[in-house]
This record gives structure tokens, sequence and C-alpha cells, in this order.
């Protein structure tokens, strides 16, 4: 299974969801520019990490985010000026700390949603098909929420920025700027997910050709 997961043909499939989230990232912060003034949008760009994670499971998943975290810290990343802490060791690891929460981990953890492919795959009820997806989806968008909320109370709190009337002097104000954009993404992409595995399940799962081919090629092996 290992090879499996990591052939030529899941390595493919990984490049082009990652590529097709990246741009799905781009165009909503496009349209979101300027709405949320520390960054943060609205839309459909988990969807392809789900859709690749329930595919072809964990690590699969995992390495697809992480190819969309690398691409889109190519277009620039904002780091908060570590100078301005009073601890000593957020003034030497703080850059790297809010990179990872900000960005790497961001679209990397939404991968984890692969660890509940089995349980989807091996239901034949629709209902419990749909259970796995709520709560793998779920686990996926809330781990994402935290990695933004973390940051946002270590880091970005008293920059003089204010939202919903909530100055940043507190983590409150992480909770809520962070939620405004990561809720709305963690229920139109549970939506969009359960959408596809009720009328395009084969978006889900690997071609029975496919698995035939890996059957035939571990028992010549074994022979």
């Amino acid at each position: 299974m290992k090879k499996q997961k990591f052939s030529t043909r899941v390595l493919a499939e990984v490049a082009i969801f990652a590529a097709l989230a990246f741009a799905l990232d781009a165009l909503q912060g496009g349209i979101f520019r300027g709405v949320f003034a520390s960054g943060g949008s609205i839309g459909f760009a988990m969807v392809p990490i789900l859709l690749i994670s329930y595919r072809r499971g964990l690590f699969p998943g995992i390495l697809c985010g992480l190819i969309v975290s690398l691409v889109q810290m190519l277009g620039g990343i904002y780091v908060i000026n570590a100078s301005s802490f009073e601890s000593s060791f957020l003034q030497v690891m703080g850059p790297f700390l809010q990179i990872m929460l900000d960005y790497i981990l961001a679209y990397t953890v939404v991968g984890f949603a692969g660890f509940f492919a089995s349980l989807y795959k091996k239901n034949e009820k629709k209902s419990l098909k749909c259970l796995w997806i709520v709560v793998g989806c779920g686990i996926a968008g809330l781990l994402k929420y935290t990695c933004h909320v973390v940051a946002g109370g270590v880091f970005w709190l008293n920059q003089g920025a204010s939202f919903w009337n909530i100055a940043d002097t507190s983590w409150l104000y992480s909770f809520l700027y962070n939620g405004a954009y990561c809720i709305p993404n963690l229920i139109i992409c549970t939506g969009t997910m359960l959408l596809i595995a009720k009328f395009y399940p084969q978006f889900l799962e690997t071609l029975e050709t496919e698995k035939k081919e890996v059957k035939e090629i571990e028992e010549s092996k074994i022979k």
C-alpha cells in the first residue's frame, strides 16, 4: 500500500490537486482582498486537498497541503517584527513559529482528513459515509482554524487593529477574526464534499482497474 500511495500516478494526482487548491486560494484571496485586513478569505480552496485526502489517504493529503503552503509562500509572506516581543524566546523563534502556523501548517493540516478515508470507503451505508465526510472535514477545518488562532493570539495582538469593535488586545480578537473566515470555509467545503460524495462518489474512490493492477503486482511478488 505504501508504494501505491507514492506511485507516479498518485504523485501526479497530488500535484494536480495542489495546483487547483492554489489557484482557488489565489482567486478567493483576490476577491476578498481588503475585506480581512490581516489576511484571510472565504471559498473552496480546501476542497482539492480534502478530495485527494479521501481519495488517496493521509500522507498524500498532507503532502498536497504542504505543497499548497509552500507555493503560496512564493507569492509573499508577512512576518511580525520579532523585536517587539519581550520574551527572548519569541525574539529568536517568533518569525519561524509564525511562518509555521500561518503559512506552512495552515494548509498542511487539512490533509489530516485523509485519516478518515478508510472509514469512509469501508462503509456501504450512505449515512455513515456522510458521517465520516463531516468528521474528517470538520477536524481538518478546525485544525486550520487552530493554527490561525494560535498565530493570531501569540503574534498578531497589540498591532493597533480591531474587528467587530473588538480591539486586538486579547485572544478574543484572534478567535473572532479568524473565525469570521475559517468557520464559513469549513461549512462551505464540508457541504461541497458531501455533494461530491453524493453525486460524484468516483472522485473519492480509486479506479477499480488501478486496484486490480496493485493486487496483481502484490501477488506476483509473493510468488
